[in-house]
């Protein structure tokens, strides 16, 4: 028996080299670094009573949130600080997601505060990253009407279309309301995404991120909230088009009556690559929908913004295929800088004409400065 567990000891040690060494190897990792793994994504996350799901306060790591559940470190105070433009920025992942190597406060809109601030040093500018992954224009709605209002915006900026068209729009037996694509689940995350970490031993957690990953559904956060892969629509119907047509009008309406000025970007992604998301049925016809909801939701955006005042529609387009990572849809490090100068360069002189009407400088009506862009295109 003692031959056996020297045997079994041994063999463990030599794993451990091993897998140390061909990490060193293969990716020029130091010998002596530890092995944490992510922490499953879902853990990121929590149940709402009215908001379906929301990001946990306080999370560190690769979804990091502040102490109001808002995507970043940065904190948001209840109360307005004098001399402020505070910005609420509403989407899905691309909006929500940071560059981990440059810090938990560098997603597009964590960068588009911080060039706005260096362009109006005399105010404070805050951009509230109401980003959150899974995310479509339903979800956004409620969290605007029951979070983002009480914190009193002065603009807000609008990027949804992708999740709505993937895990609504798509999705066969379309309901209005999209219950039959997002099932209310109890948000008790099973014991087997809760063990433990021991990043000294490679061997561990080499077993430990298999293990979450075949029976926690680890790597995305949709089991928690669908049932996907889904049944699959094989044609356009524009009633799917009219829903998301509805939900975002009902965010300008709501932004518009607590004197917030919203503002609708145009989706972007690598349309060249014509990429089909996950859990949709690989069929011929199947791309082609889903790429035609895309420019239909769009150009609902635009229409939205045209008839609504005040609204404006910013188009940021087109970008680079080195813009985004290979799922096409989600900034990389340098779409991220990207896509944060041009929503700026876009929204500046909307964000002077605010500043002027709080300064001083020029009193009128909220969306009437003769600069303000209503279109700005890249």
């Amino acid at each position: 028996m003692a031959l056996l567990i020297a045997s079994c000891l041994v063999g463990l040690v030599l794993l451990e080299i091993g897998l140390r060494w061909a990490r060193y190897v293969r990716r020029d990792i130091s010998f002596w670094k530890s092995w944490e793994r992510p922490a499953p994504k879902v853990l990121s996350y929590e149940r709402h009573p009215y908001l379906f799901y929301v990001k946990r306060p306080n999370v560190e790591g690769l979804h990091p949130s502040n102490s109001l559940g808002y995507a970043g470190k940065r904190e948001v105070f209840q109360g307005r600080l004098p001399r402020s433009v505070r910005i609420y920025c509403a989407g899905g992942s691309p909006v929500e997601f940071n560059d981990p190597a440059e810090g938990p406060d560098s997603s597009w809109p964590g960068k588009l505060q911080d060039i706005l601030s260096a362009r109006f040093p005399e105010v404070i500018i805050e951009c509230i990253n109401a980003g959150v992954a899974g995310y479509t224009s339903a979800e956004s709605l409620s969290d605007f009407l029951f979070r983002g209002i009480e914190l009193k915006p002065d603009i807000l900026l609008v990027y949804h279309n992708g999740n709505d068209a993937w895990m609504c729009q798509m999705v066969d037996g379309f309901k209005a309301d999209y219950s039959h694509a997002r099932l209310p689940k109890p948000w008790n995350v099973g014991w087997i995404n809760r063990i433990p970490q021991i990043p000294w031993l490679a061997s561990y957690q080499l077993v430990w991120d298999w293990v979450t990953q075949k029976w926690g559904k680890a790597s995305g956060l949709l089991f928690w909230i669908s049932d996907p892969p889904w049944k699959t629509v094989g044609y356009f119907r524009s009633d799917a088009v009219q829903t998301f047509r509805r939900n975002i009008t009902h965010l300008v309406r709501a932004a518009q009556a607590c004197s917030c000025h919203p503002v609708l970007i145009k989706w972007e992604c690598n349309w060249s690559a014509r990429k089909l998301p996950p859990f949709l049925e690989r069929r011929p016809e199947t791309v082609d929908v889903y790429f035609e909801f895309l420019h239909a939701n769009n150009k609902a955006l635009e229409s939205i913004a045209s008839d609504s005042s005040p609204c404006s529609f910013l188009d940021v387009g087109p970008f680079e295929p080195a813009h985004f990572f290979s799922d096409t849809v989600h900034f990389s490090p340098s779409g991220i800088v990207e896509m944060a100068h041009r929503v700026a360069n876009g929204i500046e002189p909307l964000v002077r004409s605010i500043i002027e009407s709080k300064t001083g400088g020029i009193h009128e009506p909220l969306g009437q400065h003769a600069g303000l862009q209503k279109e700005w295109h890249g």
